[in-house]
Formats: C-alpha cells, structure tokens, sequence
C-alpha cells in the first residue's frame, strides 16, 4: 500500500513561540510508515494558497495548514471542491476554527490527530465570490481584523486594544438585507457572517453556528451603550450571544447586504477591501478536514 502525501505550510510569523520546533515535532509524531510529507514556508502575503494550489496539482492527499485562522483560510480555500483533506495545526492568536472542531490547540496533540486521519465534510461560504471556512464580516469587526493585521504586534493584548479603541471610534450604520423571501433595512454596529460559531479566543458570536447546516448565520449587532456592555459582556462570555437584546441572527442559505460604502471586510481574520454589496452564498460539505 503507498503512502498518503502530506504538505504541511507553514506561517512563520504566526502567533506561537514553539513553532520553530514543529520540524523535529512533525518527524517525531507523525506516523511515517503511512505517510511522506514536505514542509514548505510562506515567505509572503499569500504564498500559502500557492503552495496549497501546488499540493492540489501534484495530487497529495493532506495539506496542513501551521498558522492562525488567516493561514487556514488561504490554505483551505484552494482546497474546496477537491478530494484533499484539511490538517490545522494552531499556531495562531485565536484559532477560532480549531477551537470549533475540537482540534487540539497543543500542535503536538493535533499532529497526532492526522494519524488517525478520520476526515468529515464541512460547509463553506463565499462572500462576492472570495470563499471563508469560519467567520467573515462587515463594520466593527471587520476595522478590528484590518486594525490588528497591519500591527505587527500580535496576541490577545493587541487584539483587545483595537477592540476597545474601534469600540469608541465606531458607531453604527445602515444596512440592508436582501434575503430570499424579503428584504429589510437595519442599522448595525457590525454583521457578522457565522459558518462556525467561533471569533476565536474562545469567544462564540453565534452559539448555535454549525459548519454542517447548509446554512450561514447573519449576526446582526447594534452598539451597546458604555451602561449596557457589561450586560452585553455577560451574554457574550458566557456563549449565550443569540439571546444578547443587542443582537439578531438570520440563518440563510445565500442572501446580499448592501452597505453604505465600500470598505473592509472581516475575512476569517483578514481583511479584505470589498465593494459596496455583499453577496453571500453558503457551499454545502465541500472542504474535507481532519478532526
């Protein structure tokens, strides 16, 4: 029986300090007389979707993703649609989508997981055509990401810095909703779009997201005045989000929100610029991970 091929990418400057000794970890764990595996280092904005699309056209079975939600997303993208299955390995800030499958968070202990390579399918979503695997979104949210990605500070301490700081910059603006059996206009503070129903650091915006529903949830958040965030804090820290006075989620198939302008958008932990509408489109089962 051959091996299964592995290509496990790595993020260099994601989050956490042991990274560096992952090589030695990877050669030490990983069950070699099942698989061959290389490891390839992003050396830039993006490198990682080249080297996953390289994976792809040389017919491996396994790309991991070593990094953050962003590194997982640029890696699982050029998955989707293929028969190649998804490996995180968290090495990020918040590793929101590990948190949500129960990956391990010790990399270690998620090396371990591909040994066993018990693979599910999950669903993904697009938004104008540019696919995530857990959480995008416009307003708030989405200047935090863009705020903290061109820092190059990272950590929770940073992440909380521009989550308050955004907080008293920000306030609300007017969105409508096109769904497919009506339409309505509301304001927001932010809109979050839920595959999963992680942000990361273990902080759950929408409790009852699955990544296997077939559907994504619209998070629709008002700004709590400063009086009424300890109220919203309670709902939030302890995954009760969906019952916060403060929010409305949608769950919907597919459904276009029309901003006021163009500006960023959250996707899993990245920013991107993007126009001024938002389509977006859930893909049922089409990424394989490893769980």
């Amino acid at each position: 029986m051959s091996k299964q091929k592995i290509r496990f990418i790595f993020n260099p400057i994601s989050g956490k300090s042991h990274r560096n000794d992952l090589p030695a970890q990877i050669e030490r764990v990983l069950n070699t007389a099942r698989f061959e595996y290389d490891i390839k280092i992003s050396e830039y904005a993006g490198h990682s979707r080249v080297l996953a699309q390289e994976a792809v056209n040389d017919h491996y079975d396994i790309v991991a993703a070593v990094g953050g939600d962003g590194t997982i997303n640029e890696v699982g993208v050029e998955l989707i649609g293929t028969d190649i299955a998804l490996a995180v390995i968290p090495c990020g800030s918040g590793n929101g989508l590990s948190r949500c499958l129960n990956i391990p968070l010790d990399p270690v202990k998620a090396i371990e997981l591909i040994n066993r390579n018990a693979v599910c399918l999950i669903d993904t979503v697009r938004v104008n055509d540019m696919p995530f695997i857990s959480i995008a979104g416009t307003g708030y949210d989405a200047q935090v990401a863009d705020d903290y990605a061109r820092d190059t500070r990272h950590g929770f301490n940073t992440y909380m810095l521009y989550i308050v700081k955004n907080y008293f910059n920000l306030g609300e603006k007017q969105y409508t909703l096109q769904l497919s059996d009506h339409s309505f206009t509301t304001k927001a503070f932010f809109i979050s779009f839920a595959n999963s129903n992680q942000m990361g650091y273990d902080f759950p915006i929408s409790p009852n997201a699955s990544l296997w529903d077939g559907k994504v949830d619209l998070c629709i958040v008002r700004k709590p005045n400063p009086l009424e965030l300890p109220i919203v804090g309670s709902f939030f820290l302890s995954s009760h989000m969906d019952k916060s006075p403060k929010v409305d989620i949608i769950q919907v198939s597919e459904a276009t929100i029309i901003r006021p302008e163009a500006a960023v958008v959250n996707i899993d932990g990245e920013s991107r610029m993007l126009e001024k509408d938002l389509h977006i489109k859930v893909d049922p089962l089409s990424l394989h991970v490893i769980v």
